[in-house]
């Protein structure tokens, strides 16, 4: 005998009710189930293909039940159970989210992804000039999307390229020109609903855009180029006396760049002990014979036109019979 206030909300469902809630602030969905006559020691859980889900809640004072599902997907598609349980028996309700049903949640996010579109931005980048609109949701299968310039449909090519996120509608103009200027129009489909949002590329925010775009590539061309130091040193080197001590680093940078070393700032001289080699790209500092004068804080630096970089390694020298500091602080 059943023990739960019933109502039956579809065949082969049982429970006060069942409410399947679009939030508009998320791509997510809320599933919710309410029930009473219950109890303390009641039990409530959700099932999702018979398994159950671990991530659903229940709140015994309102006898609500809530599953929330982030970035609904097709992978989400199935039989959703909500059961309650205790010593007197169990009672559930079901959820078919298949087929129409899924179709139609879908649908309906697409729709409410389209209304949420916000006004069309112009943006400079270090390719070029990016037009977008943010979504509260998109999705490929159930919205579509289509950019004009001055009314003629664009295409993707080798300078327009068109995309989508998960919150983002976006057209990018490659290597702008003066013929890119003029009117752009998003149009997005989701079922029967059609929007439409346009903005004026040209004047003062072609102008601005273009500036922005001029600045970050020159941005970008200085750091591509700039002296670096990419890899090689470590932080700490520990050696011996007497032993001879070989640190080798990568640089790069356009045009090549000069190339000095640093003992606790001050300019190491290439003499007797002290050599450096130059391989291209590879950097070699060889130190023999060292000694207790030898440890110190070195650098690498490398300087061009573009900008200049350090990088730094503490060497550390111990006597015969002596263990190396780190070991001794073990």
């Amino acid at each position: 005998m059943d023990i739960y206030k019933k109502n039956r909300v579809g065949q082969g469902s049982r429970g006060r009710g069942k409410t399947i809630s679009k939030n508009s602030e998320s791509r997510g969905q809320q599933r919710r189930h309410m029930v009473t006559n219950t109890k303390k020691e009641t039990r409530f859980q959700w099932f999702f293909q018979r398994a159950e889900m671990s991530d659903g809640q229940y709140d015994p004072e309102t006898g609500t039940g809530l599953l929330c599902i982030e970035e609904l997907s097709k992978k989400d598609k199935g039989i959703y159970r909500a059961m309650v349980s205790d010593d007197r028996g169990e009672d559930d309700t079901i959820l078919d989210l298949t087929g129409d049903a899924l179709d139609a949640i879908f649908t309906e996010l697409g729709r409410i992804g389209a209304l949420s579109a916000t006004p069309l931005k112009i943006q400079g980048t270090e390719e070029g000039i990016r037009i977008f609109s943010k979504v509260k949701y998109y999705n490929v299968e159930y919205m579509k999307t289509t950019w004009f310039h001055k009314d003629k449909r664009l295409e993707s090519g080798d300078r327009i390229r068109t995309g989508t996120t998960l919150d983002e509608i976006w057209l990018h103009i490659l290597d702008p020109k003066d013929s890119d200027k003029g009117k752009y129009t998003l149009e997005i489909a989701a079922g029967k609903e059609v929007r439409q949002l346009s903005t004026d590329l040209s004047g003062q925010a072609f102008e601005d855009a273009m500036a922005e775009h001029q600045r970050l590539k020159t941005l970008a061309i200085i750091e591509k180029n700039r002296a670096k130091v990419v890899r090689g040193l470590p932080d700490v080197a520990t050696i011996m006396e007497d032993k001879t001590l070989c640190l080798t680093c990568i640089v790069s940078g356009d045009p090549t760049p000069e190339i000095s070393w640093l003992k606790n700032d001050q300019p190491v001289t290439f003499l007797d002990r002290y050599r450096m080699e130059v391989r291209g790209t590879e950097v070699t500092i060889t130190i023999e014979k060292v000694n207790s004068e030898d440890s110190g804080r070195y650098g690498v630096f490398v300087k061009n036109k573009y900008g200049s970089e350090t990088g730094q390694v503490t060497i550390s020298v111990f006597k015969h019979g002596d263990e190396p500091k780190e070991l001794k602080s073990m």
